[in-house]
């Protein structure tokens, strides 16, 4: 990270239904790192956050938010192409996790 001092992170656990919510928010600067390499970065804390939730049992929801220079967070937008695939949903109703991305 080019500015690890402007990362921050939020995490909600809703025991009812076994959930956890995770925010980042990183700068701008960090932007280009966490969607280089045609989003592979991203993609791989997706799935490092994935398997550690199912692994006990929970779903994971990870949303991101980019700061600027004033301070605003504003989330960031997973956009649709044919390069990449579409986020993965599985449901919980067969015995398995709810995955959102």
């Amino acid at each position: 990270m080019e500015k690890p001092d402007d990362l921050k992170v939020d995490c909600e656990v809703f025991r009812q239904n076994s959930r956890v919510w995770i925010r980042l928010a990183l700068g701008d600067e960090d932007r280009e790192r966490l969607l280089s390499r045609g989003g592979r970065s991203l993609q791989t804390i997706r799935t490092l956050l994935t398997t550690a939730a199912d692994q006990m049992e929970q779903s994971a929801f990870l949303e991101i938010y980019l700061t600027d220079s004033v301070g605003k967070s504003t989330p960031l937008r997973r956009r649709r192409s044919s390069a990449g695939p579409a986020p993965v949903r599985r449901s919980r109703s067969r015995g398995e996790s709810v995955n959102r991305y």
